[in-house]
């Protein structure tokens, strides 16, 4: 997300550019030839305002895309830092775990066993009140927002937790249950029924998920789990 913030920010600054070039151009052309009759000026006027027009547009879906990625940029840093606290109960810690064609948030390693942790960051609406909305229910299969019911993340939690399963499976030859974590940044998740196959909370809530969890993995399988782990996030440095 920050390698996509720092492209937008390029993307922005060159339509930018492009944006006040060319009126400013012809701003300048129609003061040094000072033209007799307002036909000059009427036409330099319909090209700015058409080229101002197009690149105005750009310029607004690049900025409205940046605030999108900027939300989840912010989210997922405050899911890390509250992940953090998990070290004192003996969690690795991996960010942006690389598989083919995506990255799986975080993944947590430690004796009560492995997580995958998805961040869904979504904007808070306003009621009539003029207060922002922050409560979110969770009945075991969709979310109910206070614009309607949607699955938001829920089967990308699930199916996350299925392919790191997998390839542990394959590359550590361990067999070990993956639990998948959907946190949802700035909402409390009222749930109406007992978690089972995902849990669905505020990032403030993820230490106590994973702390009341049963001791399931020994020393080894955690070594064996980590070496793996280390090895598929390590960034080369040329």
């Amino acid at each position: 997300l920050r390698i996509k913030l720092e492209n937008l920010d390029d993307k922005i600054s060159e339509d930018t550019t492009m944006l006040l070039l060319f009126p400013l151009v012809l701003g300048l052309g129609l003061f040094v030839i000072h033209p007799k009759n307002f036909l000059t000026p009427l036409i330099d006027f319909i090209l700015s305002a058409a080229w101002s027009g197009f690149w105005g547009v750009r310029l607004f879906k690049l900025l409205r895309s940046r605030a999108n990625y900027r939300l989840g940029f912010e989210g997922e840093r405050f899911v890390g830092e509250e992940l953090s606290r998990l070290i004192s109960l003996g969690f690795e810690i991996y960010h942006d775990v690389p598989f083919d064609g995506f990255n799986i948030d975080h993944v947590l390693v430690g004796p009560r066993g492995v997580f995958v942790v998805e961040t869904k960051t979504r904007r808070k609406p306003v009621n009539e009140s003029g207060s922002k909305e922050f409560r979110v229910q969770f009945d075991g299969k969709i979310l109910q927002w206070t614009w309607g019911a949607d699955s938001y993340g829920i089967e990308q939690a699930k199916n996350n937790a299925k392919t790191l399963a997998g390839w542990l499976n394959s590359a550590a030859g361990e067999n070990v249950w993956v639990t998948p974590i959907l946190t949802l940044p700035g909402w409390m998740v009222d749930r109406k029924v007992p978690s089972e196959s995902l849990y669905v909370v505020n990032p403030k809530e993820i230490y106590g998920v994973c702390s009341s969890q049963p001791e399931k993995l020994i020393e080894p399988q955690i070594r064996r789990i980590c070496h793996q782990l280390d090895q598929k996030c390590r960034i080369e440095v040329a």
